[in-house]
């Protein structure tokens, strides 16, 4: 979704006409038409502005929508990862619970006093 097609989306969910925006903004109307066909882009100052009116960020109107590819493969890589620790971390739980159901019998210090 192009930034114009994201204001105009916005615009018209917030039941507001060009002709308002444009006054909210100290603009034309045709500047916001421009803006909503991809023709030009507001300044900097003004897309501040937009994010403010709409309740979005800067970084969502500006950014054009990146297919859905990458973050699934992020998100891939992130659950192997957690699968993978977590497993490692409930081995490790058991064999200290293991080590210390020993040590409670005494069957290390036992193992121990043999050792040395």
């Amino acid at each position: 979704m192009t930034f114009g097609e994201k204001l105009q989306s916005l615009r018209q969910k917030a039941g507001m006409s060009q002709d308002v925006l444009a006054e909210k903004l100290d603009v034309s109307r045709q500047a916001v038409s421009r803006w909503e066909r991809n023709e030009t882009m507001p300044e900097t100052e003004k897309v501040i502005l937009l994010a403010d009116l709409f309740g979005v960020t800067t970084d969502y109107q500006l950014r054009p929508e990146v297919e859905r590819q990458e973050p699934i493969r992020r998100e891939k890589s992130n659950r192997f990862l957690t699968e993978h620790l977590g497993t490692l971390a409930r081995i490790l739980g058991w064999a200290a619970v293991a080590w210390g159901a020993l040590d409670l019998l005494g069957i290390l210090n036992i193992a121990r006093v043999l050792w040395y």
